[in-house]
């Protein structure tokens, strides 16, 4: 049964939300020469609004927020493999939507790679690609107008 909830996470979820993007990441960045950087992801660690994503008590992912107005930016999410193709990212996605539109957000934006199937989540959750750059899709979902 899955029982999904958001909490923020703290410093001791840092290793589990880097390994997991690592982990996820590592084809796509290898297909371009990228070698996954510590620093960086740390450096981000403490500009972005990090979440973990629970089943249960069960942490099975995270979502990382940061403002870009008038957008609120999807930044990462990540759903531990095991627990993939089974709605909790579409889950996740839904609830950075609510967030934009509680935050005042004109929309949620983020940025995927080309190749990348979740190319396909999101464009059945309503994200629109505003343009390509490097194999690098940028999408956006608009708030609702009153």
């Amino acid at each position: 049964m899955i029982a999904l909830s958001l909490r923020i996470a703290d410093d001791s979820d840092r290793e589990f939300c880097e390994q997991l993007n690592r982990r996820n990441m590592s084809a796509y960045l290898a297909r371009r020469g990228i070698e996954w950087d510590s620093a960086r992801f740390e450096v981000s660690w403490q500009d972005f609004e990090n979440l973990i994503i629970l089943n249960s008590s069960f942490a099975v992912g995270h979502m990382r927020l940061t403002p870009e107005p008038p957008t609120l930016g999807l930044r990462d999410l990540q759903i531990l493999p095991e627990y993939q193709h089974q709605g909790i990212g579409s889950w996740a996605v839904q609830q950075a939507k609510a967030m934009a539109e509680s935050r005042s957000f004109r929309g949620l934006k983020l940025r995927v790679y080309e190749e990348n199937p979740a190319t396909a989540l999101y464009a059945r959750l309503g994200f629109r690609p505003v343009s390509t750059i490097a194999g690098t899709v940028h999408l956006v979902w608009d708030t609702p107008s009153d």
